[in-house]
């Protein structure tokens, strides 16, 4: 990903909030994700949130999420209280496609990646048969420089993929294959957050996906998948898995070549079509533009949280410098319904 967008301004007014009315939005256009900042710097947004949750509920679904700013959030704990205040169940992490470090319970540490390149636009864990509902983030130390989260509307980004790729993708599906190897990307043990190969096999049951031991350092899964899901309250059809991911044609062509080599066709990750046909590369490229042009970027503000509609809602997070911490929860697995 390049840094070519233009980041749209954000400068909200700062008021004492008593109701959530937005300030400003992400995207002023689409009036994607509402920004609400609180002037007192000292209202505690747990109890703000009990107090407005049904208000907060419609706003998230009407413009994909809400950006809090200027609130009370000094602690992972506190920002466990703003997750659950809005009475939905808080996930576990499994099936992980990156290291993350829990906190506190249900709190994690957002993708710990290299600081220097950036993480591609995603929809949190749509390569699974269920999704998270909600992804919400709390910014806990800020990086020196850079480390923003960018923001994508699939709304447009659906609505600008040609409709060849939607036919082929909805007729079709996704089949994902992992090798999951203890020397590169994620072992099994780390990814099912267990030692048990039974725990891994009931899992991989559950969720109708096929393994197979290959050693005792090395299993491969595969999973066909649907390619687009269901706005919850709207029910509208949206483009929504990883094949931008964990297709080749994303893979820098130096690292590919060594993968390659190293490997053969049994890379880390990948995906095809769902009868087990190559995705066409210039598909993948196609998909990888749009949602570039589709990118928003804003600065995070000390002890910001933001919320995000997990189907609607795209992020990802540029290049830092410096430490940066932002944390990381999950509400409501949800079904694609498609």
């Amino acid at each position: 990903m390049s840094a070519k967008f233009t980041a749209p301004e954000l400068n909200p007014r700062t008021v004492a909030v008593d109701r959530p009315v937005p300030s400003a939005f992400i995207d002023e256009t689409e009036k994607f994700i509402a920004v609400i900042e609180d002037g007192t710097r000292s209202r505690p947004l747990p109890d703000y949130i009990r107090k407005h949750k049904s208000e907060l509920d419609e706003m998230i679904a009407t413009h994909g999420g809400v950006l809090f700013r200027g609130f009370a959030v000094e602690t992972p704990a506190q920002f466990r209280d703003v997750v659950t205040g809005f009475g939905r169940e808080q996930l576990p992490y499994l099936e992980r496609a990156a290291a993350r470090t829990e906190v506190v319970s249900g709190v994690f540490t957002s993708t710990e990646f290299s600081s220097s390149s950036w993480i591609e636009l995603h929809h949190e864990m749509s390569f699974a048969q269920r999704i998270p509902e909600r992804i919400f983030f709390y910014a806990d130390t800020l990086a020196e420089t850079g480390g923003e989260t960018p923001v994508a509307d699939e709304y447009l980004a659906t609505a600008r993929i040609s409709p060849a790729i939607l036919k082929a993708f909805s007729e079709r599906d996704v089949l994902y294959t992992r090798n999951f190897r203890s020397e590169i990307d994620m072992d099994w043990r780390s990814a099912f957050q267990t030692d048990d190969r039974a725990d891994v096999e009931a899992y991989c049951r559950t969720n109708d996906i096929s393994f197979e031991w290959l050693g005792e350092d090395h299993l491969r899964t595969r999973q066909r998948q649907k390619a687009f899901a269901l706005e919850p309250g709207t029910d509208r059809t949206l483009f929504c898995n990883h094949a931008h991911i964990f297709h080749r044609a994303a893979l820098n062509p130096a690292l590919l070549a060594a993968l390659v080599d190293a490997y053969g066709e049994d890379l880390p990750r990948n995906v095809q079509f769902g009868d087990g046909s190559p995705i066409p590369d210039e598909m993948i490229l196609e998909i990888r533009g749009i949602y570039e042009d589709c990118l928003r970027i804003f600065p995070w503000g000390h002890r910001d949280v933001m919320i995000l509609n997990n189907v609607r809602c795209l992020h990802g997070r540029a290049p830092f410098t410096g430490r940066r911490t932002t944390l990381v929860s999950m509400t409501n697995l949800i079904s694609r319904r498609v």
